[in-house]
């Protein structure tokens, strides 16, 4: 029988470039796979040839031009996903669902419902998640599967396959009676090992990934920490995959994609030191060279680590900076302090590794003078590049149930909600009242003033000069990076019309 896993369209959408493939359906791919059953993944965003802007200064008016698209059910974009999934001829449909494109998620399930009426839909993925009974609304839906599904989907797909028993399958969301039923959630896989690597070759369409694409894994999940914009689901705890599991990965996507430059997604990459030394000495070791890049905290850095790091192929870390207001940092229940950043922002500027920091303006409490702050605290740590959000709320974390309690969130929006709204705007009773302390007019001029600023940074000359050297390594193998890479630089600096 065959399943077909689907990624809603959502940047194509926007007009914004998508980077690498939904690699959480990779992995249910190859648990279906070693199940029994066919199994194909249809990532619209790359069911065309990619293209867009990886400009984010004006994020707000792209996603403007998706809410447009989801509700025009004649874009050329819905009739190629109709087409595609009726070639595929599925047995079962999944749709993973994030909080930010629900209301493509509704429409997915819509429309594979008009062409396929017959075939069930299940729904899994963060939004699935944390509001199981939202999802489980939409009436073309008929599962919902919550946390992982490594285990339960294939679980789900046999008993639906055997007509089986329903209530046995563990954290499934269903109808039964016209009510709706949550089954005990199951527990999470403790060996991670013990899952197939995810497979790379169900993905519809693999002309339209680069070689870097396909470089994006996990060397653990999970997250020890606290912080109050992040949904815990793996409830703050962390587990490993082994070293020979991870460099079996490595040797398979290189051997059978040509990759060299890996992107590891953990949540925090140097969270255990042992770990991350012990893999940097296996990445000396391979008989090809590759560089990475990862994510990781401010406080969880030192000279050594670093320097094993670069040695072992790092091309570019990320770390958390949030804010440069001390008030609004703690806030975010981060535990760093600003010392602690400008610490690991010198340790990083003097080993010349490219690193970016992240920020964000735009939580309830925060004032002008708050932004402000967090604008001389770019200048201050002068990341090689600055990343600069939007505070977003998402169910299930603690700046989530605050905003709640303080007026501005409507926890239960109807389905239509996810349809009409901008996903910036998602869940606020009043997108013109975001904040508590600065009206909406401000906010604005305020947000377009500090986005502006982090594009100046980010576009200057020599800050893209540093981020092309340290992404040599990979424009040596695939040189098509380097020819993407030019034209997003030109982008950059107001030139994208010489490309034309």
């Amino acid at each position: 029988m065959k399943l077909l896993l689907i990624d809603p369209p959502f940047k194509s959408f926007a007009g914004i470039f998508s980077l690498y493939f939904p690699l959480g359906l990779t992995y249910l791919a190859g648990a279906a796979k070693k199940a029994g059953f066919d199994c194909k993944i249809l990532d619209m965003d790359a069911a065309e040839p990619k293209e867009g802007s990886l400009n984010y200064s004006r994020e707000y008016e792209h996603y403007s031009n998706y809410v447009t698209a989801i509700n025009d059910a004649g874009h050329p974009t819905w009739q190629l996903m109709r087409r595609l999934v009726v070639e595929q001829k599925p047995d079962f449909i999944g749709i993973t669902a994030l909080t930010t494109k629900f209301g493509s998620v509704i429409q997915t399930a819509r429309f594979c419902r008009e062409i396929l009426p017959d075939v069930p839909i299940i729904v899994g993925g963060a939004h699935a998640s944390t509001m199981p009974e939202l999802t489980a609304s939409i009436p073309e839906v008929d599962f919902v599967l919550r946390g992982e599904s490594d285990e339960t989907l294939p679980d789900l797909l046999h008993t639906l396959a055997k007509k089986g028993d329903l209530s046995k399958v563990g954290s499934l969301t269903w109808k039964s009676a016209g009510k709706i039923v949550h089954n005990p959630d199951a527990p999470f896989t403790q060996n991670l090992d013990s899952l197939p690597l995810p497979d790379r070759q169900a993905l519809l369409n693999p002309e339209h990934y680069s070689s870097e694409d396909m470089g994006i894994m996990l060397t653990s999940r999970g997250c020890p920490f606290r912080c109050s914009y992040c949904f815990h689901m793996w409830e703050r705890r962390v587990r490993f995959r082994s070293l020979d599991s991870v460099i079996e990965e490595i040797q398979q996507v290189h051997r059978e994609f040509g990759t060299t430059q890996f992107s590891l997604k953990d949540d925090s990459f140097t969270v255990r030191r042992s770990h991350v030394l012990s893999l940097c000495e296996a990445f000396k070791k391979l008989p090809f060279k590759i560089t990475f890049n990862c994510t990781t905290r401010v406080d969880l850095l030192d000279d050594e680590l670093l320097a094993a790091m670069k040695d072992a192929g790092l091309a570019q870390i990320s770390v958390g900076i949030e804010s440069g207001s001390a008030s609004i940092l703690k806030q975010t229940d981060k535990d760093i302090t600003h010392a602690q950043i400008l610490k690991a922002a010198a340790m990083l500027n003097r080993h010349h590794i490219f690193w970016t920091g992240y920020f964000m303006i735009g939580l309830p409490t925060e004032t002008e003078e708050d932004i402000n702050k967090t604008i001389t605290f770019l200048r201050c740590s002068r990341p090689y590049y600055a990343g600069l959000g939007v505070y977003n709320p998402f169910p299930g974390t603690k700046l989530f149930d605050q905003g709640v309690k303080m007026g501005l969130l409507d926890p239960q929006p109807p389905l239509e909600h996810f349809l009409t709204t901008n996903p910036k705007d998602l869940f606020f009773k009043d997108p013109k009242k975001r904040l508590l302390n600065i009206d909406h007019q401000k906010f604005l001029e305020l947000s377009e003033s500090a986005s502006q600023k982090f594009h100046h940074h980010n576009s200057n000359l020599f800050n893209l000069i540093r981020r092309g050297f340290a992404r040599r390594r990979a424009y040596m193998y695939d040189p098509a990076l380097l020819r993407r890479d030019f034209g997003r630089g030109l982008e950059f600096l107001g030139l994208g019309n010489l490309l034309k």
